[in-house]
């Protein structure tokens, strides 16, 4: 059985990503995380990763997921609106993007991920565990 990553290691992973505090008003706390880390408990799928390494990977891509749309949420407040799947932004002159596959972003499953850059990535690792591998047989059978 793997085990969650602990919020040391959530830090080391995203240390160049997300302004730690104590302070919510400054920056994201340990609170932030463990709420984080709840709401990938109750949707991640154990049984589709063959390491620990790749559980604890795509475990923190997903927390940091659920975190920025936590942050964005709460943010806004009432006044917050959620906009669907999108491929790029910009904003003056840099600008972000991910291709994302089309058969991603139409399905209701997957799209919601699509909103953060590290719900991109959480895809990114987990569709191939997802997809499979895929196996012709030519012959006949019998019924």
């Amino acid at each position: 059985m793997y085990t969650a990553p602990t919020i040391a290691q959530f830090k080391a992973q995203f240390s160049r990503d997300f302004p730690y505090n104590s302070d919510p008003k400054v920056g994201v706390t340990d609170n932030d995380i463990t709420y984080a880390f709840n709401l990938v408990d109750v949707t991640i799928n154990i049984g589709l990763y063959s390491s620990q390494l790749s559980y604890q990977m795509s475990y923190n891509y997903l927390a940091a997921h659920f975190m920025v749309l936590n942050i964005r949420a709460s943010s806004q407040g009432l006044n917050g609106q959620y906009d669907w799947a999108s491929n790029s932004k910009a904003v003056g002159g840099v600008s972000v993007g991910i291709e994302i596959p089309q058969r991603i972003k139409d399905n209701p499953d997957f799209m919601a991920y699509t909103k953060t850059n590290y719900g991109a990535m959480y895809l990114n690792l987990l569709w191939p565990l997802l997809a499979g591998q895929v196996f012709t047989v030519c012959g006949r059978t019998k019924p």
